[in-house]
């Protein structure tokens, strides 16, 4: 760790064991929505598959049932609508669908009993299939050959050895996100036949646990069913991505899916044909992956969302409280 972040540690702590963040919630956070996020939650620490560890998890949890008012995502919706008043609201949101929210995050979320959303992408539960990002990770942490070429995306990739993969990875993973499906499956066809991997193992979660989920203290929402970004999908796919993910939860789990969450979820990776199709079909909220607080008059379906992907927990309550910078500029 630099001496920067070693100075910004040593004041995140100090500020929370001040008590200081609990001054500055009373009037900062008052009109302001909380809404958090993760993906993978476990202790494989597999830097192929990058994951929030399952005590970090539970320890941001308990911190926040101690000092905020943790409600459903729609709750908080119809709060902020109503005007947000009295004390913040905080939602706790998990998007993609793996099985560990089955299996590691439930248990704790009834321990602690706390509810949460789980926006689901629904290919994997409906085929057995994992998602194609999960394909295109599993490629390159099992990958043999020195070297290999992909015409496609004019790349020569080294991987040689773990650092390799892992950089050649954050190389492909970015180009084919902003890609359209055909290009996509031509890549991961090419790589996978090339390098002869195995199937990913399965991570995702099956509709019986989806089921589960939704009768203990999960409410659900939608993801698309591929995971592919929307705003690189032609009219027909968007609705498809959409329609498709919002009725296989309406009659796999017996859910009424009124959310909604962008996949990627950054400004450039929807649009307003997105928008469209979601409200065309009732489903009033969506959610991104960009840093800020919800707030009153906020479009509903360009919510913003915190991560909970800070490795101390005195890090991650100065953000949840505002007072990081970049969080600072997200609440302007």
């Amino acid at each position: 760790m630099g001496v920067k972040a070693s100075l910004k540690l040593a004041m995140a702590w100090g500020l929370l064991r001040s008590g200081a963040l609990s001054l500055h919630r009373t009037g900062f956070e008052r009109g302001r929505a909380i809404i958090l996020f993760y993906h993978r939650i476990n202790d494989a620490a597999d830097p192929f598959f990058p994951a929030t560890p399952a005590r970090r998890f539970t320890e941001q949890v308990e911190y926040l049932a101690r000092r905020y008012r943790i409600e459903p995502l729609d709750s908080v919706l119809v709060w902020l609508k109503e005007g947000a008043p009295g004390p913040p609201r905080l939602a706790i949101t998990i998007d993609d669908g793996y099985r560990d929210t089955h299996d590691i995050v439930l248990p704790e979320l009834e321990r602690i009993g706390t509810p949460a959303t789980l926006f689901l992408s629904t290919a994997p539960p409906e085929t057995g299939r994992p998602l194609w990002t999960d394909r295109l990770r599993n490629v390159f942490k099992h990958a043999r050959e020195p070297v290999v070429e992909l015409p496609a995306l004019g790349l020569t990739l080294a991987l040689s050895s773990e650092e390799a993969r892992l950089a050649s990875l954050s190389v492909v993973m970015p180009l084919l996100k902003r890609s359209p499906p055909a290009r996509i499956a031509a890549v991961l066809g090419e790589l996978e036949g090339r390098l002869g991997c195995g199937a990913a193992p399965p991570t995702a979660l099956d509709w019986d646990q989806v089921r589960r989920l939704a009768r203990h203290v999960f409410s659900l929402g939608a993801h698309t069913h591929n995971h592919y970004m929307l705003s690189h999908l032609d009219d027909a796919e968007i609705a498809y991505e959409i329609e498709t993910s919002v009725r296989l939860i309406r009659e796999r789990a017996g859910a009424a899916v009124t959310s909604f969450a962008y996949p990627n979820g950054e400004a450039a990776d929807y649009d307003q044909r997105a928008i469209d199709v979601l409200r065309r079909l009732g489903v009033h909220s969506a959610v991104t992956a960009r840093p800020g607080f919800a707030c009153p008059g906020q479009d509903p379906h360009e919510l913003r969302r915190i991560s909970g992907n800070d490795p101390a927990l005195a890090i991650f309550a100065t953000r949840v409280a505002g007072l990081t910078p970049e969080m600072g500029r997200a609440s302007r």
